[in-house]
């Protein structure tokens, strides 16, 4: 009988999404135990063949098509695709570690208070060796070594896309993930995840960490500039979690604008720019920046924050 039904949200990574495959072919439970679900959302390479070429060696392997462009339609094919009674997520870009799935039940199954949700730690694995400005902690997530409850204030921003499982019942409750959030194709829109995990916590606040529940996640070059990090973290700090958490108040534009005249001072004058690795001070000085911007941009647009899929 299936017991947890993993969902790959696939998109033109037909060669990362074999390495993403074979780590969940070998994984330490029985076959019988669980499912894996391809979810193809339009890819133009060749992804369908290699997620037909695993499923013709792994019967509790299956391969669906989700038309409609966005992960947030992807999650939610995902999920109510599965037989499983918990489902949990992987990026098509990542490798679990062989006892992946066996974690996460057991943390499901043992763990008391029951957890609403379940996560892990995340370690990068590169295109190619970074430059030496770049450290491993930009791609690095993790909540610390020791298994536990995540605790407040983070703690309602829950796990990472790549390495996050939840019952199945608990996501039908909270009708799946937000269509206002995610990214779409290759466009960067971020959030989908933390905007679910807001509206559980707020409920149940039981989010359960196990460091060894553990995934490797690709590293492309391309997220080894410093206009990367700075337009990821503008997407991510910024307009997803100002949105996701509707902060709306006018008197924050005032505020906002004095703060970010105060770092850009902090920026022009604390940073060594003659030093050999100028970029690591400058992202450290230029994300509060970003996400002032970012948060300006939201309250001056009036958008009204949209909690329901």
């Amino acid at each position: 009988m299936i017991r947890i039904s993993v969902v790959v949200p696939a998109y033109n990574r037909a060669n990362l999404l074999k390495g993403c495959l074979g780590s969940l072919s070998i994984q330490s439970v029985e076959a019988a135990d669980y499912e894996v679900i391809i979810v193809d959302n339009n890819s133009t390479d060749h992804t369908e063949a290699v997620a037909r070429s695993f499923i013709e060696r792994h019967p509790t392997f299956r391969y669906v098509k989700e038309p409609r462009q966005g992960v947030s339609h992807v999650y939610n094919r995902g999920w109510k695709e599965a037989h499983g009674e918990c489902v949990a997520f992987i990026d098509d870009d990542a490798r679990a570690l062989p006892d992946w799935v066996e974690r996460i039940l057991n943390a499901f199954e043992t763990v008391r208070p029951a957890p609403a949700a379940v996560g892990g730690e995340i370690r990068p694995w590169y295109e190619q060796t970074p430059p030496g400005w770049f450290k491993d902690k930009f791609e690095f997530r993790s909540k610390g070594d020791k298994k536990c409850f995540l605790k407040p204030p983070r703690a309602q921003y829950g796990f990472s896309g790549s390495n996050m499982a939840f019952k199945k019942s608990t996501l039908a409750a909270y009708g799946g993930f937000s269509n206002d959030y995610g990214r779409i194709g290759d466009k960067m829109r971020l959030g989908v995840e933390t905007e679910l995990f807001i509206r559980i916590y707020k409920d149940n606040p039981l989010f359960w960490y196990d460091p060894a529940i553990r995934v490797e996640h690709w590293v492309p070059v391309r997220n080894m500039s410093v206009w990367y990090r700075l337009k990821r973290g503008y997407y991510h700090g910024g307009i997803s979690a100002t949105s996701i958490q509707g902060k709306y108040l006018v008197s924050a534009v005032i505020k906002t604008v004095l703060f970010l005249i105060f770092k850009c001072c902090i920026l022009l004058f604390r940073v060594r720019w003659w030093q050999k690795y100028w970029q690591i001070s400058f992202l450290k000085h230029a994300q509060p920046i970003v996400d002032c911007l970012a948060f300006l941009k939201v309250l001056l647009s009036g958008k009204k924050c949209k909690k329901n899929v």
